[in-house]
C-alpha cells in the first residue's frame, strides 16, 4: 500500500544570471541542521526523493554545506509555471557543466535545471528511463524501451545518447533487457541489464557500447538482475547482482575492463554502494521473502588491497535509528558518509550524516523516499516563493480523521502516546494539507477523513472539479487494468456558516460509476467468478471491536481485529510481519467503532491463485485513490452529486470533503483495503480543464 513535502526554506534573492559568490539571505522558515564550515569545493548536495510509485510525488532536497541548513522540495518553487511539478518516481541525478539532471522514471523525461538555482532549462522524453551518465557534450540515458509494467514478453532496452547542449536525442542502440546503470570506461560505456520486467527469468549481462560508433561490441555475461555500478580508479568495474529475493542472494562482481571479464566477486549481500577514494561503501538491506524480513549491514571494500577492512562503518549504535536505509554517499571532501531511510516507502524519509568514524552528527526528514545524491561544487541559489495569492489551491483544514482499524493506522500519521483527536487532525493535515503531498491512510472501510478549504470550490458546467490525490498505481499487462487501486468514495457538503459542518447536516455523494452498475465494469465477471462479493450496498454499517491486547502468535495475527456488519457477515484484519504497531486507532477510547455508508463491490482478485499476487482493479471514474494521479479520472465533477435517495443535486460549489474506505476486503500478505489520500486540488486555482463525463 501507500504514502510529505514540507513548508519550504525561501531565500530572498535577486538573482540576475549564473551563480553568484555571495551567501543566500535565509527566510525564517529555515531549517537549521548543523554548524555552518567552509568547505574548499563541495557547498554541499542534491537529494533525490523518489516518490511512491503512482504519486507523482518525486522531489528534490538541498543540503548548503556552507550555511548547514537543509531545503525540502526546492523544485515547485523555482518552477512555479511548471503544474506537475517533477513527476512520477526520481531515478537518478547527476550534474554536469552546470546543468543538474533528474531522471524522472515512470514519467519518462529527464528534466534538465541549473544546478546554481533548479530552474527548468529543459526537458528530453525517453521511454521507461532509468540512469544517466555522460561523455564531454553527450549524455547517455539507459531506457527499458516499453511500458512500466511487468512482461515475462517484455523487450529488450535501449541507451539514448541526447547533446547536453540542444537536448537533441542523436543517437539510440538496443542493449539488454531492462537496463540499469552504466559506466564509461576508456571510450567504451558499460549497461548492467537486470531484465526485471521478465521475472523469473532475469537478464544477466552488461552490454558493451563502443561510443564512437554506438554499437555494441561485446557481452558479459555476470549474474541474475545487475542493477548498480561503481568504478575505482584503475577502471575496474563494481556491479551488484540484486539476485531472485528468493534462494539466490545479491552479491557485487568485479569486471575488469581491459579483458571484458569477471574477475571475481565479493561474496555479500548488497543493495546501494558508493566508490570514494577507492573505498567502496556498501549497504546490506537484502529483503528475503522466504525469511520475511531485511538482513542489513553496513560495509567498506577497499578495492586497491582487495579486501573487506570494515563490517560496520556506523560505529556508535545509531545504526539502530535506520529503518530501511536506501541511499548512500560519501563527501569526497570531508568524508562524512550519508545514509538515507526510507522509512516505510510511503511516509517521509530520513538523512543521517555520520563522521569518517561511523559517529552520528545529525539527522533531518525528507521526501519520500530518499535515494540518490549528487554533491555540487557551485554555490545553489533558492529564488523568491511566487507572489502568494489570497487563496489556496489546497486543503486548509483538516476537521476530523477518523480511521476504521489498518495496517497503517497510528503510523500514516503517527500516533504518540497521549494525542488526542484534535492532535491527529493536526498530524493529518500537516501530512495532507498545503499541498505537502503526504499521506494518510483512512484504515479499513469506513474509515474516513473531513476537509475543508479556505475558499469554496466552485462547480464549472462541463468540467471536473478537484482532483483527490491517493497513491494507486498499475501493475503488471496480465492484469489488464488492474494493479494497486484501493476505492475511497467521496462526499461533498456547502458550510454556509463557515462552522465545518455540512449545512443542515447534509452529505451529498458522488455517484461513481459502481454507483451506477457494477456490472459494466470491465473486470466485474472476472472478480465475481474469483469468488468476489460484487454486490453494491447503500445501507451498509460495520463495527470494529477493539483488540483485547497484541497477537504474540500467528493464529492471533490471523484473527486479530474483529469485525461484523449488517448483512450477516463477520472477519478479521488481520496483523502482519511488515507493520507492528497497534492497528487500532490509538487515541480512541471506544471499545467498538461503528462506520455506515455505501459499500463497493470487492476488487481484489489473487492473480497467481496462491497467495502471492494479487491484483486490486478500479472502477470505471468517481472514486479517491482510484486512479493514478496523473491520470484524469483521479479528478472529480461536483455535478456527479447524488442526495441520500441517489437523486442528482445541483450545487454552486463544495466548502467540505469527506472521502471513506469504500471496500471491505482482505486481500492476503497486502493486507485490508485501505484508502490513502495525499491531497485534494481545486483544479480550477491550479488552471487545469478537465472535460467531464
Amino acid at each position: 500500500m501507500k504514502i510529505r513535502r514540507y513548508p519550504l526554506v525561501l531565500l530572498l534573492l535577486a538573482l540576475l544570471s549564473g551563480c553568484r559568490e555571495e551567501l543566500p539571505v535565509l527566510d525564517s522558515e529555515q531549517e537549521i541542521i548543523t554548524y555552518p564550515t567552509d568547505p574548499k569545493d563541495i557547498e554541499g548536495f542534491f537529494l533525490l526523493n523518489e516518490g511512491n510509485m503512482g504519486s507523482n510525488k518525486c522531489t528534490i532536497d538541498f543540503f548548503n554545506a556552507r550555511g548547514g541548513y537543509y531545503l525540502r522540495n526546492i523544485y515547485p518553487e523555482s518552477n512555479p509555471d511548471i503544474v506537475k511539478e517533477l513527476g512520477d518516481v526520481g531515478n537518478d541525478i547527476q550534474i554536469h557543466d552546470g546543468k543538474l539532471y533528474v531522471v524522472v522514471n515512470c514519467s519518462h523525461f529527464v528534466e534538465v535545471m541549473d544546478a546554481c538555482t533548479a530552474k527548468h532549462l529543459g526537458s528530453v522524453n525517453i521511454t521507461n528511463c532509468r540512469y544517466i551518465t555522460f561523455e564531454d557534450d553527450k549524455a547517455y540515458v539507459s531506457s527499458y524501451a516499453g511500458p512500466v509494467q511487468i512482461d515475462p514478453e517484455a523487450r529488450p532496452g535501449k541507451v539514448v545518447e541526447f547533446d547536453t547542449n540542444t537536448f537533441q536525442i542523436t543517437r539510440e542502440v538496443v542493449v539488454g533487457y531492462q537496463p540499469e546503470d552504466m559506466a564509461i570506461v576508456n571510450g567504451r560505456l558499460y549497461v548492467a541489464n537486470s531484465g526485471g520486467y521478465r521475472y523469473p527469468n532475469y537478464d544477466r549481462t552488461i552490454s558493451v557500447i563502443d561510443l564512437e560508433s554506438f554499437q555494441v561490441v561485446n557481452t558479459i555475461d555476470v549474474a541474475i538482475n545487475l542493477h548498480q555500478m561503481e568504478k575505482d580508479s584503475k577502471g575496474n568495474l563494481y556491479v551488484i547482482s540484486r539476485g531472485d529475493y528468493y534462494g539466490e542472494g545479491s552479491d557485487i562482481y568485479v569486471i575488469d575492463p581491459t579483458t571484458e571479464t569477471v574477475t571475481g566477486n565479493l561474496g555479500i549481500s548488497a543493495n546501494q554502494m558508493w566508490m570514494d577514494d577507492d573505498l567502496l561503501y556498501i549497504i546490506s538491506s537484502e529483503w528475503s521473502y522466504t525469511a520475511g524480513n531485511n538482513e542489513v549491514g553496513y560495509r567498506i571494500y577497499d578495492t586497491a588491497q582487495g579486501k573487506m577492512i570494515s563490517d560496520k562503518f556506523i560505529t556508535d549504535g545509531t545504526e539502530a535509528d535506520i529503518r530501511l536505509p536506501y541511499g548512500i554517499a560519501v563527501n569526497p571532501e570531508t568524508k562524512e558518509i550519508y545514509v538515507s531511510d526510507a522509512t516505510d516507502y510511503v511516509t517521509p524519509g530520513y538523512l543521517y550524516c555520520f563522521t569518517s568514524e561511523g559517529k552520528k552528527q545529525w539527522s533531518v526528514r525528507t521526501g519520500d523516499i530518499p535515494a540518490h545524491f549528487a554533491f555540487a561544487t557551485e554555490p545553489f541559489y533558492y529564488n523568491d516563493a511566487p507572489e502568494e495569492t489570497t487563496s489556496s489551491a489546497y486543503i486548509t483544514q483538516v476537521i476530523e480523521y477518523m480511521p476504521a482499524p489498518g495496517q497503517f493506522v497510528n503510523a500514516m500519521p503517527e500516533y504518540e502516546e497521549g494525542d488526542t483527536q484534535e492532535d491527529m487532525n493536526r498530524k493529518a493535515l500537516e501530512a495532507i494539507g498545503n499541498n505537502n503531498r503526504g499521506m494518510i491512510s483512512l484504515g479499513g472501510y469506513g474509515g474516513y477523513v473531513i476537509v475543508g478549504f479556505d475558499h469554496r470550490i466552485e462547480n464549472k458546467a462541463g468540467l471536473r472539479d478537484f482532483r483527490i490525490l491517493g497513491n494507486a498505481f498499475q501493475g503488471a499487462s496480465t492484469a489488464a487494468s488492474g494493479g494497486s487501486y484501493e476505492p475511497g468514495i467521496i462526499q461533498v457538503a456547502l458550510d454556509e456558516n463557515q462552522d465545518g459542518q455540512p449545512d443542515d447536516g447534509q452529505w451529498y455523494e458522488i455517484a461513481g460509476s459502481a454507483h451506477h452498475d457494477p456490472q459494466q465494469e470491465t473486470w466485474y465477471e472476472t472478480a465475481l467468478n474469483a469468488g468476489c462479493d460484487m454486490a453494491f450496498y447503500n445501507d451498509y454499517e460495520i463495527v470494529y471491536q477493539a483488540p483485547e491486547g497484541e497477537p504474540a502468535t500467528e493464529e492471533e495475527q490471523q484473527t486479530y481485529i474483529c469485525w461484523t456488519d449488517n448483512k450477516g457477515q463477520t472477519g478479521y484484519i488481520r496483523k502482519n510481519v511488515h507493520n507492528t504497531q497497534s492497528y487500532y486507532p490509538q487515541w480512541i477510547s471506544d471499545k467498538e467503532l461503528r462506520f455506515e455508508g455505501s459499500r463497493l463491490p470487492q476488487n481484489g482478485i489473487d492473480q497467481s491463485g496462491n497467495g502471492t499476487y494479487f491484483v486490486l482493479y478500479p472502477f470505471t471514474y468517481g472514486y479517491a485513490d482510484n486512479a493514478m494521479n496523473t491520470n484524469d479520472e483521479s479528478a472529480i465533477d461536483i455535478d456527479w452529486a447524488t442526495d441520500s435517495d441517489g437523486n442528482k443535486v445541483d450545487l454552486p460549489g463544495v466548502d467540505l470533503i469527506k472521502i471513506y474506505t469504500g471496500i471491505n476486503q482482505e486481500n492476503g500478505w497486502i493486507g485490508e483495503c485501505s484508502t490513502e489520500v495525499s491531497g485534494v486540488e481545486d483544479l480550477h486555482m491550479l488552471g487545469e480543464e478537465i472535460p467531464t463525463r
